[in-house]
């Protein structure tokens, strides 16, 4: 029987998948953020491609970011 007084608990991910959000969000982030940097400092920034890199650097920050909170709570 469970108690009354005690607060419900949140889900959570299993460890394993923590884990893997991490690798692939640092996989996505390293080379989407070397993308943009040398996008900008070749002058390509009308390149279809930067667009792109950014969406990769966002997405991989996004994966780390989420990733380090399920793990903090």
């Amino acid at each position: 029987m469970s108690n009354l007084d005690e607060p419900p608990r949140e889900p959570r991910l299993p460890p394993g998948c923590t884990i893997f959000m991490l690798v692939v969000g640092v996989l996505l982030l390293v080379p989407g953020a070397l993308c943009v940097v040398l996008n900008v400092t070749l002058g390509g920034s009308g390149n279809p491609l930067t667009g792109v890199s950014v969406l990769v650097t966002l997405v991989g920050l996004g994966l780390v970011v989420f990733a380090r909170a399920q793990k903090r709570g």
